[in-house]
């Protein structure tokens, strides 16, 4: 008879037939399984830790949602103070039609970006404006990054700051008093005190 690793021999005796579950715990006594078991205090303890960390991962939400309203607020209030920006520069491109004009921005990568030149003073200006402000601008001529009063003179922004104050200045001259003060430039109207009528 021939032997096989699917078949035992004869001479073996068969293994007892036990649950698949006893088998398991069959190499261990039923006392160090109750030795491994949390205690009352532990278990006490690990619900408090859970809690803890419920409460903890609850209040990072609430934080995180403050702060996520705190940003979008400060973007609404950034992207307002833009907007009143776009209007005020094209106001001042209003204000010098014969210098004024607007090209594509060659230096930003995002399309629809533009920048607007105008000479006030003597001195060139020039601000970029953002694709959502160019529908303030249709007043202003739109010419080729090409066209001579298109080309950058190198100036930075502090520069510009500084040719703006001096067109200021310039302009606040016929505002200047003979001893040098500055004249109001509205005065409220007089008012006179009439007697009722009775």
């Amino acid at each position: 008879m021939s032997t096989t690793a699917n078949h035992p021999r004869r001479n073996q005796e068969p293994e007892p037939v036990r649950p698949w579950f006893a088998r398991l715990f069959s190499r261990t006594p039923r006392r160090s399984i109750a030795s491994q078991l949390p205690s009352g205090s532990e278990i006490a303890a690990a619900f408090e830790r859970g809690v803890r960390r419920a409460d903890d991962l609850r209040t990072a939400r609430e934080e995180a949602t403050r702060w996520k309203d705190h940003a979008d607020s400060y973007e609404r209030e950034r992207d307002g103070a833009y907007r009143e920006r776009a209007q005020l520069l094209a106001w001042l491109a209003a204000l010098h039609p014969s210098s004024a004009v607007i090209t594509q921005s060659p230096d930003v990568d995002e399309d629809g970006w533009q920048l607007l030149y105008l000479v006030a003073g003597g001195w060139q200006m020039s601000w970029h404006i953002h694709p959502r402000d160019a529908d303030l601008f249709r007043h202003v001529p739109v010419v080729d990054v090409t066209d001579p009063r298109a080309q950058w003179d190198g100036h930075g922004t502090l520069q510009k700051y500084e040719r703006m104050a001096n067109h200021v200045r310039l302009l606040a001259l016929d505002q200047l008093g003979a001893d040098g003060a500055t004249t109001p430039v509205m005065t409220p109207p007089a008012t006179v005190d009439e007697p009722r009528s009775a």
